[in-house]
C-alpha cells in the first residue's frame, strides 16, 4: 500500500506527543518529589534526666511532609478527612502536640492551629477526635544528626518539633532552656553562647524569672515577718534574686519596684535594732541594766548586712553600733589599767556609766567587786585602830558599790555607833573637866550648866555629877539673879534687857530644880516686868508714822506674849496691828489701773486687768502680798510699791461672714435586705446541694459495693450534713432585713465672728 502523503505528519505528532507526556511526568514526579522532600528539625521532649533535644534530618510524619487542618473539629469521619485542607511543613514551623493530644501547628510565629497527619486508618472506629488521630503520628525515616547519642522520642504529649533549615545547636540549647523555664540551663546557655541570636531573649527570660522568684521569696518573708520568727534567709534570696535580675535586664521597672520593696523590709530590721540602741543609749544615761540591748542591736544591723552588705542605712547604723561597742571596750580597759595600780575610786568611776550592767558584763562587776572588797577590807582596818568615823566612810564607799550588801550595812551600823560613843565619850569627859575647873574656882552656877547643857544622850552620862551639883547650885543660882535684878532694874537699854532675861532663866532653872514657891513667885513677878517692858518698846514702834514701825514692833509684841501669853493689852496690839502689819512684815505691790477709754464699748476690762496683775503677782514664787483695790487714802497703810496702768485704748472689732453650706439629716429609717443573712443564705443553698450531691455519691458508693468509697462518702455525708446544720442555726440567729437610716440632704448657713482686740 503506496503510503498516505499525511502519514509522517502523523508520526511526527504521536512522537511529540509521547515526549511531551513524558516530560510532563517527569515534572508531576519532580514536583511530587520536592512536595515530599524530609525536613532538618529540632525536636524537643522530656527525658528522666530533664528537657532534652534531638537535631534530626529526614523527617516525615507518617512518611509525608503534608499535614491537614483540623481547626474546630471535635470528630470526624472518613469523609470530612478526605476533604480537609492540606498545608506543607516547613522551615520555621512548630508542630507540638498539647497536654490533651491534639497536634498544633504554627507557622512564622502565628497562631496555632489543629492539624493531623496523612494516612489515618478509620478501621477500628467510623470517627475520629484530633488526640485518637494523633496517636497514629509517627516520625518516619529520621536521621539523627552525628554526635548525638540520644535516641528519638515517640510523638506523645509534650512532644514539641521545630522546623529548621539547618541544624542549629544554638538554637537547640535556646529552646531548651525556653522549654525548662530554669535559671540554671538559661545561665549555661548564656555562658555558652555570649554572642548568640537569642542572646537579648535569653537575658530577658533568665531576668523575668529571677524577678518571680524574688517577688515569690518577698511575698513569703512578708508573711513571716510578723510571726514573731522572721525568716531571714527568704529576704536575702529575694535580694539575690533581684540583683542578678537587675544585672540582666538593667534598669527595668520591675527590679526598681521590687528593691524599694526589699529595702523597706530591711528598713523595718534596721529600725528595730535602731530602737534596741537607743535602749541601750538610755540604759547607759540611767546607769541601769541593758546590755543585752547592744547585742540586739549588733545582731539586727549584721543581718541586714549579711543580706545586702552595700545598704548606707545598715552600714552608717552599723558604724554607731561599732563606735558604742569601742567606748565600752576602751572605758574598760583604761578602768581595768586603773585597778592594776590599785586606784580603786577612779576605775569606778570611770565605769560608771556601766554599773548597772555589771550582771551583764563580767569585766564591769569584776571591777565593782575589786573595789568593794578594797573599802570593806580598809574599813576593817581602821575599826580594828579604833578609827571608827574614817571606817564608818569606808563601809559607806563599800555600799555604794554593793548597797544589798548586809555584811557591809552591818559594819556600817557598828562603825557609826562606835563613832558616835566615842564622840559623846569625848564630850562628857570635856564637860567634866571644864566642870571640874568651875567648881576649883567656886563658880557652882558654871560647873553645873555645862553640864546641863549637854545633848539629853550624853547628859545621862553625867547625872550622878548633876545631882552632886544641884544642892548648891538652886542657892547660888537665886541670889545672882537676886543680884542681877538689883542691878539691872528698871530696865533702860539693852544690857539691862539681857540682864534681867539671865536673871529670868537662872530662877526659871532653880525653879524646876527645887519647886521652892518662893522662887515661883519671884518669877512670875519678873515675867510681868519683862512682858510690860517688851509692851512698851512694841507701842513705841507701832506708832511710827506710816506704820515705818510695824515689823519691829510686831517682833516685842511676840517676845511679850512669850512671857505673859495671856497678857489681853497684846492681843489686842496684835489684832489692831495685823494689817499694817501684813503690808510691812513682807513685800507689798498696790495694782491701780485706770480706764481712759469709753467705759461704754469696754465695761469692767480694768477691774479685769487688775485682777490678772494682781493674779501673776500672787502666783510667784515670791512672797508678795498684794493690794487690789489700793486707795491714795493717807490715813491708810500703803504699801510698798504701787503698779500703776492707764489704758488709753481698748477695742473689739467684729467681722462677721454668712456662708451656706450643704449637710444632710436623718429624716426616718427602712427595711433593707440584711448583707450577711444573704450571704448565709447563699451558703445555706450550697451546703443543701453539697448534701445531696454528698448522698448520691455514697449512693453509688453502695451500688459498686467498694467499701473504701462507702467509708469515705460516709464521713464526707456526715461533714455536708454537720455543715448544713450549721448554717441552718446561723441563719436562725439572724434577720432577713435590717433597719437602714433614710438621709435627707439640707442646707444650712455658717456665721463666721473675726474678732481683733485692740489694747493699748
Amino acid at each position: 500500500m503506496k503510503p498516505s502523503p499525511h502519514q509522517p505528519i502523523r508520526r511526527i505528532s504521536q512522537y511529540f506527543c509521547r515526549l511531551i507526556c513524558a516530560a510532563a511526568f517527569f515534572v508531576l514526579t519532580l514536583s511530587s518529589f520536592a512536595k515530599e522532600a524530609p525536613l532538618t528539625a529540632i525536636v524537643l521532649f522530656d527525658s528522666p534526666h530533664g528537657p532534652s533535644y534531638v537535631q534530626v534530618s529526614g523527617v516525615t510524619l507518617n512518611g509525608k511532609t503534608e499535614l491537614r487542618t483540623c481547626d474546630g473539629l471535635l470528630k470526624f469521619d472518613k469523609r470530612t478527612y478526605d476533604v480537609m485542607p492540606r498545608v506543607q511543613l516547613k522551615p520555621g514551623s512548630v508542630l507540638e502536640r498539647t497536654a490533651d493530644g491534639v497536634l498544633m501547628l504554627s507557622m512564622d510565629g502565628g497562631k496555632p492551629f489543629c492539624v493531623v497527619q496523612n494516612g489515618l486508618k478509620f478501621d477500628k472506629a467510623p470517627e475520629l477526635t484530633p488526640a485518637q488521630a494523633a496517636d497514629q503520628a509517627l516520625l518516619f525515616l529520621p536521621v539523627i544528626i552525628p554526635g548525638q547519642s540520644i535516641e528519638l522520642p515517640p510523638v506523645k504529649p509534650g512532644v514539641q518539633i521545630t522546623f529548621v533549615s539547618a541544624a542549629d545547636a544554638e538554637l537547640a540549647e535556646y529552646l531548651r532552656a525556653q522549654r525548662a523555664q530554669s535559671i540554671d540551663l538559661w545561665q549555661d546557655y548564656l555562658k555558652r553562647y555570649p554572642s548568640g541570636a537569642h542572646i537579648v531573649q535569653a537575658k530577658e527570660a533568665v531576668a523575668a524569672m529571677l524577678l518571680q522568684n524574688a517577688e515569690s521569696a518577698l511575698a513569703e518573708y512578708s508573711r513571716t515577718a510578723n510571726s514573731g520568727h522572721p525568716q531571714l534567709p527568704l529576704l536575702k534570696k529575694a535580694a539575690n534574686y533581684a540583683k542578678q535580675a537587675q544585672t540582666f535586664s538593667g534598669a527595668t521597672a520591675g527590679p526598681q519596684k521590687l528593691i524599694p520593696a526589699i529595702h523597706s523590709q530591711l528598713n523595718t530590721i534596721l529600725e528595730q535594732s535602731r530602737r534596741e540602741l537607743q535602749q541601750y543609749q538610755k540604759a547607759e544615761t540611767d546607769r541601769s541594766s541593758g546590755y543585752t540591748h547592744l547585742g540586739a542591736a549588733k545582731r539586727g544591723v549584721e543581718e541586714v548586712l549579711e543580706i545586702e552588705p552595700e545598704y548606707a542605712p545598715a552600714v552608717t547604723l552599723n558604724n554607731e553600733v561599732g563606735s558604742e561597742e569601742t567606748k565600752l571596750d576602751s572605758t574598760l580597759h583604761n578602768a581595768e589599767g586603773m585597778l592594776l595600780g590599785k586606784r580603786y575610786d577612779e576605775a569606778l568611776n570611770a565605769i560608771d556609766a556601766y554599773r548597772g550592767m555589771a550582771t551583764e558584763l563580767p569585766r564591769v562587776a569584776t571591777i565593782a567587786d575589786a573595789a568593794y572588797k578594797f573599802h570593806f577590807a580598809h574599813g576593817q582596818l581602821l575599826g580594828a585602830q579604833g578609827t571608827w568615823d574614817q571606817a564608818a566612810s569606808e563601809f559607806r564607799a563599800a555600799l555604794k558599790v554593793r548597797p544589798e550588801s548586809q555584811e557591809a550595812g552591818a559594819m556600817l551600823k557598828n562603825a557609826e555607833s562606835q563613832a558616835a560613843a566615842t564622840f559623846n565619850q569625848h564630850l562628857v569627859e570635856q564637860a567634866l573637866a571644864d566642870s571640874r575647873n568651875y567648881v576649883q574656882k567656886n563658880d557652882v552656877i558654871s560647873a553645873y550648866e555645862v553640864l546641863a547643857k549637854l545633848p539629853p544622850q550624853q547628859r545621862a552620862q553625867v547625872t550622878d555629877q548633876l545631882e552632886v551639883l544641884k544642892k548648891d547650885y538652886v542657892p547660888a543660882a537665886t541670889r545672882r539673879a537676886q543680884k542681877l535684878q538689883e542691878i539691872h532694874l528698871p530696865m533702860r537699854g539693852r544690857a539691862d534687857e539681857e540682864g534681867v532675861r539671865q536673871a529670868y532663866e537662872l530662877l526659871q532653872r532653880a525653879g524646876v530644880l527645887s519647886g521652892d514657891p518662893a522662887i515661883k513667885l519671884r518669877l512670875d513677878l519678873l515675867s510681868d516686868k519683862l512682858a510690860a517692858y517688851y509692851l512698851d518698846q512694841a507701842h513705841r514702834y507701832l506708832q511710827k508714822p506710816m506704820s515705818s514701825g510695824v515689823g519691829l514692833g510686831w517682833l516685842y509684841l511676840r517676845e511679850a506674849q512669850r512671857y505673859q501669853p495671856n497678857l489681853d493689852a497684846v492681843k489686842d496690839d496684835m489684832a489692831r496691828y495685823q494689817a499694817a502689819y501684813q503690808l510691812r512684815g513682807r513685800l507689798s505691790i498696790g495694782v491701780v489701773v485706770r480706764d481712759q477709754s469709753s467705759r461704754r464699748d469696754s465695761p469692767g476690762f480694768a477691774d479685769q486687768l487688775g485682777d490678772a496683775i494682781a493674779n501673776a503677782l500672787e502666783s510667784s514664787s515670791q512672797p508678795v502680798k498684794v493690794v487690789r483695790r489700793y486707795s491714795e487714802d493717807p490715813s491708810q497703810v500703803q504699801p510698798d510699791f504701787v503698779v500703776v496702768a492707764e489704758v488709753l485704748q481698748h477695742r473689739m472689732v467684729k467681722n462677721s461672714s454668712l456662708e451656706t453650706l450643704p449637710s444632710k439629716y436623718r429624716a426616718g429609717t427602712r427595711e433593707v435586705k440584711n448583707e450577711a443573712w444573704l450571704s448565709t443564705n447563699q451558703e445555706y443553698t450550697q451546703a443543701q446541694q453539697d448534701l445531696a450531691q454528698a448522698q448520691r455519691a455514697l449512693n453509688d458508693a453502695q451500688q459498686r459495693h467498694n467499701k473504701k468509697d462507702i467509708a469515705t462518702a460516709t464521713d464526707n455525708l456526715a461533714d455536708a450534713q454537720k455543715k448544713l446544720d450549721d448554717l441552718r442555726k446561723n441563719l436562725d440567729t439572724l434577720n432577713p432585713t435590717r433597719p437602714e437610716a433614710v438621709v435627707e440632704p439640707y442646707n444650712y448657713t455658717k456665721k463666721t465672728i473675726d474678732l481683733t482686740a485692740v489694747v493699748e
